[in-house]
């Protein structure tokens, strides 16, 4: 049985007009929301007491995973790998 693959080889196209994305200086308003988000469960949970204060913790937690995956860029997967 032959092996069969189909190679993807189209490069992207260049970026037209200005569409960079936002400037340096810009803060990530998606990510902080989420920090501020954590910081306010941290707060309650540092309050709390008991199955609360648990709680709180995974919330934060949690925000703080979804601030981190706002941050970082968003991969390609193997679409980017070159040979």
């Amino acid at each position: 049985m032959p092996f069969l693959a189909y190679v993807h080889s189209h490069e992207p196209d260049p970026p037209s007009g200005d569409e960079r994305g936002p400037a340096p200086w810009e803060p990530n308003w998606k990510m902080w929301r989420w920090i501020a988000g954590a910081v306010v469960a941290v707060y309650g949970a540092t309050q709390a007491a008991g199955a609360a204060q648990a709680l709180l913790v995974i919330i934060a937690f949690a925000l703080a995973c979804l601030a981190v995956e706002a941050g970082l860029p968003r991969g390609d997967g193997l679409r980017e790998w070159r040979q």
